[in-house]
């Protein structure tokens, strides 16, 4: 009778957990359903996201992605043949922003009226400051004819060896387009891609459990922005090695390039706005102003907007704020300073 009783209870618990497991999954197709990516070795990115596809991203804010027939996140128009490139990572992907209230497409309608998309956006969550200088071969062989290349970065926390580190070119394969590797799926991997598809619930406890992974290896703010340790490097080969990049950059091509930079914010108890750094930019924009490399800081603009409109560039209704990806105001300030450089 115990035995009867004690299985009971177990085949309770067990149908339990697998009713609330399929209640979860399915709030995640409303909630957090994100799009799969097309990992490749040799382009302007570390990957494309699924050509055609759709995802929801609520974590922060809310928004519906469409990717496009080319594994990017623009909107469904035609490419114009005078048109420029941004990359860069999760901000310019603009997860959890609707597509219109990403700085690159409000940038594509501030300046043009034609209904062609003249700003393509290939940002990639994880493509940060140095992977896109490391895939520089690749956006210059994929998009040959940019007139312009910009790239958003959110931290300029990169050290001597950093620097050097993101020459390193991870070159140009024509045929890893999205097409190409879509094509050549295997049936082993179609079917991996489906069941992903129809388990987003899995998807969010792995990316939760790998966020939570790379907090235990990312350095502290306080370790990031180590005083000392920025002396010794400004003090050191700092300078000429921020010099050898930019000289690399302007080897490489002689397009215009902008260096986007958004300075994280940080809410003080006495209400006041402040900025961490490691006293990085007046080093970025001499040496970028000597190589002929625009060099945008957000700074300023960040702070008069906080002080004279109470606007807050990072965070939404849901999420704390100050903390996470940027918010449509944040897009529209960055459009409206991209926009006075490109003109």
């Amino acid at each position: 009778m115990r035995i009867t009783c004690l299985i009971k209870k177990i085949s309770g618990w067990i149908a339990a957990f697998v009713i609330a497991a399929v209640l979860c999954n399915l709030a995640c197709f409303l909630f957090y359903d994100p799009c799969q990516e097309l990992p490749r070795d040799m382009g302007s990115t570390t990957g494309f996201l699924l050509p055609g596809s759709h995802g929801i991203y609520g974590l922060e804010g809310y928004c519906v992605a469409n990717i496009d027939s080319f594994g990017y996140v623009n909107r469904d128009m035609p490419r114009s043949d005078d048109y420029c490139i941004v990359a860069g990572a999760s901000h310019t992907e603009g997860l959890f922003i609707p597509a219109k209230d990403r700085y690159s497409d409000i940038l594509n309608d501030m300046l043009y009226d034609d209904g062609q998309l003249h700003v393509i956006n290939i940002g990639k969550s994880g493509n940060y400051f140095s992977v896109v200088l490391q895939h520089l071969d690749g956006i210059l062989g994929e998009f040959p004819d940019a007139k312009a290349i910009i790239i958003e970065t959110d931290s300029l926390c990169y050290d001597t060896k950093a620097l050097y580190d993101s020459m390193a070119q991870t070159g140009y394969d024509p045929g890893e387009t999205a097409e190409a590797l879509t094509a050549s799926m295997s049936g082993k991997r179609r079917l991996f891609v489906k069941a992903k598809q129809a388990l987003p619930l899995l998807r969010l406890i792995h990316k939760q459990y790998y966020t939570y992974l790379e907090s235990l290896e990312r350095g502290t703010p306080s370790d990031i922005l180590d005083p000392v340790f920025w002396e010794q490097e400004y003090k050191g080969d700092f300078e000429t090695a921020l010099d050898d990049l930019m000289k690399f950059i302007r080897k490489k091509t002689d397009k215009q390039v902008i260096i986007l930079y958004h300075p994280a914010v940080k809410l003080e108890e006495d209400g006041s706005l402040s900025f961490p750094t490691n006293n990085a930019e007046p080093y970025y924009e001499k040496v970028c102003r000597k190589n002929g490399i625009d060099f945008i800081d957000m700074t300023d603009t960040f702070r008069q907007a906080y002080e004279q409109r109470h606007v807050i560039p990072y965070g939404f209704a849901n999420t704390t704020p100050g903390d996470g990806h940027m918010n449509k105001e944040a897009h529209r300030m960055i459009a409206e300073e991209l926009a006075k450089v490109l003109k």
